[in-house]
């Protein structure tokens, strides 16, 4: 979470812009999505930034992969979840190697805030974090990114607005709401939360939320 917000702030000083009247037959969420990992998260010099002084480790690789999927099975019947973006990292896979012989993925979803509408679709993913049983590891750590494209919304507004709504949701239990936690000191939009799962031994998870102010970002007359 770091790295993506080290390229995110990367994003900011470029001044770069995506103007959705370039997405083609992309829906908007993946073309914002693409462009992150495409222009930002895969390219050579951020990795090696990510490998000298982010990682405990210069020999780790770091992969980036756009929708990805993983199966899971619900009352009996699977299915493929697709992951907006899924990374792999070298020394993660060995760390957990006697955990599990799958291949460690950490997946990270993405959704556009544009107004308080967009609320319940960004709590959807964490209501999928917990009601989907893998059938291959699972990390106990999940990601979600916030495009944030409307200048009158905080990530502080959006945050308390998820917390809100997380009070009253009926499926997903929550024991630690979004709370403001820092993964780049330079970054002051992350924040970190704390569920279980609603299947096999109700295991806890976290989930890792990054809050990108895009309203600079994607253009506006392109909104």
């Amino acid at each position: 979470m770091n790295y993506i917000s080290h390229c995110y702030l990367a994003m900011r000083k470029d001044k770069k812009k995506y103007d959705f009247s370039e997405k083609g037959k992309l829906q908007k969420e993946d073309f914002l999505r693409n462009g992150l990992v495409d222009d930002y998260l895969s390219q050579k010099k951020y990795k090696d930034y990510y490998k000298n002084n982010i990682s405990d480790n210069p020999t780790v690789e770091i992969f980036f992969q756009k929708e990805e999927n993983q199966t899971y099975k619900l009352a009996g019947t699977l299915a493929d979840d697709f992951i907006d973006i899924s990374i792999k990292e070298t020394k993660l896979s060995e760390v957990l190697s006697g955990k599990t012989g799958d291949e460690i993925k950490f997946a990270v979803e993405c959704k556009r805030i544009k107004s308080s509408s967009d609320y319940d679709e960004y709590i959807k993913d964490i209501e999928k974090f917990s009601n989907r049983p893998f059938t291959t590891y699972r990390l106990s750590w999940e990601g979600q990114i916030g495009f944030i494209e409307n200048n009158a919304l905080t990530h502080k507004m959006v945050s308390d607005a998820i917390n809100k709504k997380l009070t009253a949701h009926s499926t997903i239990k929550t024991s630690v709401q979004l709370t403001s936690t820092v993964f780049n000191k330079h970054f002051d939009g992350a924040y970190a939360s704390k569920h279980n799962r609603n299947h096999g031994k109700k295991e806890p998870f976290s989930v890792f939320h990054l809050m990108f102010d895009y309203s600079s970002i994607v253009l506006a007359k392109a909104i």
